[in-house]
């Protein structure tokens, strides 16, 4: 066979791979297990169905479901040639044995193939021996300012080193009023609850004498000193932080700040629970707020590599059942692998230079940023969508899991490049000091993330051969922000993109509302001499025949009501739906003023009396309502655009509601490699004032076949991949079935009872019946 990585470039074979790599990892593959997806069988026809219809068995899809069933509706012949590949040799993981300074000074973690350090939070250097300190502050450094030492307002022991000077609110979000841990900019309290930092000369990596309570962002800082000067930076009352019974105080205080940061649960926080790391390091390294600091023997960012000469040890898997409950050890890790042979592509995952990626978790601070899971009390894991960027984080960690995965880059596909440029540019940049990249502060936060992908490809292109190899045309890229790839650098131009934002051309310009990810503007200071133009113009911001759009991430209570999940289909008495942002308080630019225009007529000409729709935000009397079961009963659901793209459309399909697409000249998800136009509405934005009536013209039989159409993809749109995923996503679907399962059965008894005695009082003798 063909290595796919090494077909030429932007010849479809690109755009093959890539598709079929995320299709197959979103819904068929996992540890093994069958996976179980409810298709046609529920979703409901165009008439209305109610709670009480009968339904159908599901039809189940696995990884021995026929090719006709599992590929369609695809465009091209991509998933059938995917489907019957021969299966490649299933080789033993190479195992690195070049070793590094210093043993990295005792905190960082060596990567035994290339044989440098990566460091965690507070360190870096060849060794990690180079203390890197994030300290809070009052103010970022001017563009002017050569130092490269990132400016602090604290003292020795973290305090601030004066409430009252720079005193202004909407100042730097790291401003503390406590004790600061200045590895990550981190605030806690000050007092008999406070923290006690490691005395100093203690060997690195020494913990604090005592944690402490944390005091994170304005909301847990004081409004005043103790004598009543007002603080414009902190919004508590002085007394509820530091009084007798205050947070930093009392054993019971009057007032509890939140806990924010990932690890911490409980009242009082004082309950230590697991912090989020990609695969929970394995089960052979402990997880520091993103960062995997391995056992002996062990490296990689997710601690899944073992080195040569080191041991085989069962690690925490077996004995911690928090963590066996979310990952697995990675099948790549395996010895003997778990089979002789394995399907194609085999893609290999960079453990980057820390500062692109683990870093920037521990840099993050509240606990709900940058990732697609959480722990919580107990160490329950919880799937969030708080975080509109969440692939970066879950692709990262379902491709550690993967079966596709290799260790060796010699038999490799592709590359994974695991970034996180969105975490970067919120909540990163602009916590602090540092880091930035090239120019401090919040100044343009596209303009710093630009140059952190440049850091990267320039990083792999330093330490390893394969981006020369080919040019980086078989490396995959993660830019999931707003305005997509729209302004990465022009060095990872030939790479595969997987982005949610498909605007083809090359002529773009941004419509953000939010100034500091606007890419139309310039910037020439003393660091950027030049200006970052030049390196980010002339390319369009996805290719179709390399790139591809993905699905966001929703977790399976996000679309708990669908039918996807086996609940009972609903009648679809809501003809068109949108709940959300209708730019009520933004600039005309936003949407590009679709959400708007639609908010308005539905109003003006009584949409919703009329014909049953429902366009509005959560602050409108007639918008109220679960929002996924609103969705379930929805016939038609809009897609506008947002600053960038929308996450409605993955909301309509994991419902069952035909997606109307009102955005000119982007894609939407697998629209390059999906039929789309056989399952969704594509509107001109100049018809958008006739939605409705377009809408309402669709004949009866249409909208069937349309249905029909949905049903047979809309598992695409999920990522049920993962063992973490898959118990979630199953045990709903269990609960459904089940309770679909007793309520026909209780259906048929009723009915079994009623003729019963029907048939015992004998038939209605003539005259009877009521007049």
């Amino acid at each position: 066979m063909i290595r796919l990585g090494a077909q030429c470039h932007r010849c479809g074979q690109f755009l093959l791979a890539c598709a079929l790599f995320i299709l197959y990892l979103v819904s068929f593959e996992a540890d093994g297990h069958t996976t179980h997806i409810v298709t046609e069988a529920t979703l409901p026809p165009s008439a209305p169905v109610g709670e009480g219809a009968a339904r159908k068995g599901p039809l189940v899809l696995t990884a021995d479901t026929p090719g006709a069933a599992r590929c369609a509706p695809a465009l091209g012949s991509w998933c059938k040639d995917f489907l019957a590949q021969q299966p490649t040799p299933w080789r033993p993981a190479p195992r690195g044995n070049r070793s590094c300074p210093g043993g990295c000074n005792g905190v960082g973690v060596c990567n035994y193939d290339i044989g440098i350090c990566q460091c965690p939070a507070g360190w870096k250097g060849d060794d990690c021996s180079t203390v890197q300190k994030r300290p809070c502050s009052d103010r970022f450094r001017s563009n002017d300012d050569p130092s490269d030492t990132p400016l602090g307002h604290i003292d020795e022991e973290g305090r601030d080193l004066d409430w009252l000077e720079n005193n202004r609110g909407g100042g730097v979000a790291s401003r503390c009023g406590g004790i600061c841990d200045d590895d990550i900019a981190m605030c806690w309290c000050d007092g008999p609850q406070g923290r006690i930092n490691a005395p100093k000369g203690s060997p690195p990596g020494t913990p604090p004498v005592r944690r402490g309570r944390p005091m994170v962002t304005a909301i847990c800082q004081p409004d005043a000193t103790k004598d009543g000067t007002p603080i414009k930076w902190g919004s508590l009352s002085y007394n509820k932080l530091f009084g007798p019974q205050g947070w930093c105080v009392a054993d019971k205080p009057e007032h509890n700040c939140p806990c924010i940061i990932d690890g911490l649960d409980g009242p009082t926080c004082d309950e230590v629970v697991e912090a989020f790391c990609v695969n929970q390091c394995s089960g052979h390294g402990e997880c520091n707020l993103g960062f995997c600091k391995c056992d002996p023997g062990w490296y990689g960012t997710d601690c899944s590599r073992r080195a040569a000469g080191s041991p085989l040890h069962p690690g925490r898997l077996a004995s911690s059942p928090w963590l066996r409950s979310v990952v697995s050890e990675p099948a790549a890790a395996l010895v003997p692998p778990p089979r002789t042979t394995r399907n194609r592509p085999l893609i290999y995952i960079y453990d980057l230079e820390p500062l692109y990626a683990q870093k920037l978790l521990q840099y993050r601070i509240p606990s709900s940023w940058c990732v697609h899971r959480r722990y919580t009390a107990g160490n329950h894991s919880m799937f969030t969508d708080f975080w509109g960027y969440a692939v970066e984080t879950l692709i990262h960690e379902l491709l550690a899991q993967s079966e596709h995965r290799t260790y060796d880059p010699e038999e490799a596909d592709f590359f994974y490049v695991p970034q996180y440029a969105s975490c970067f540019i919120f909540p990163v940049l602009g916590w602090a000091d540092y880091p930035w990249s090239p120019v401090p502060g919040l100044i343009l936060r596209v303009l710093g993330a630009s140059h952190l992908v440049l850091d990267t490809q320039r990083w792999i292109q330093q330490h390893f051969p394969y981006w020369d190899r080919r040019g980086g045309r078989d490396h995959i890229w993660v830019f999931p922000h707003d305005e997509g790839a729209c302004w990465v650098p022009n060095a990872v131009l030939p790479s595969i993109w997987l982005t949610h934002w498909g605007r083809l051309g090359l002529n773009h310009s941004s419509n953000t509302a939010n100034e500091g990810d606007n890419y139309n503007l310039e910037h020439v200071s003393r660091r950027v001499p030049e200006g970052w133009h030049k390196l980010i113009r002339g390319h369009a911001c996805y290719y179709p025949d390399k790139d591809l759009v993905i699905p966001l991430f929703k977790s399976p209570n996000h679309y708990r009501a669908s039918p996807l999940i086996g609940r009972t289909p609903k009648a679809r008495d809501v003809t068109l739906f949108f709940k959300g942002d209708v730019g009520k308080h933004r600039l005309p630019n936003y949407s590009r003023g679709v959400r708007q225009t639609l908010y308005a007529l539905s109003k003006q000409h009584s949409w919703r009396e009329k014909h049953g729709v429902m366009i509005g935000d959560g602050r409108d009397p007639w918008m109220a309502g679960d929002y996924s079961e609103l969705l379930a009963r929805s016939r038609f659901c809009l897609m506008p655009p947002g600053d960038g793209y929308s996450a409605r459309f993955e909301d309509a399909v994991l419902h069952g509601c035909i997606p109307v697409i009102i955005m000119d000249g982007v894609h939407v998800t697998y629209e390059s490699i999906l039929d789309l136009p056989t399952f969704s509405v594509r509107i001109a934005e100049k018809d958008m004032n006739r939605t409705l009536d377009i809408l309402l013209a669709i004949p009866p039989q249409r909208l069937r076949s349309m249905q029909a159409r949905l049903s047979k993809v809309w598992h695409r749109f999920r990522y049920h991949s993962g063992r973490a995923l898959m118990n979630v996503g199953d045990k709903l679907l269990s609960a459904h079935l089940a309770e679909t399962d007793r309520r026909r059965a209780q259906h048929q008894q009723q009915q079994e009872a009623g003729r019963a005695l029907q048939q015992q009082e004998g038939p209605a003798e003539e005259g009877d019946e009521e007049g």
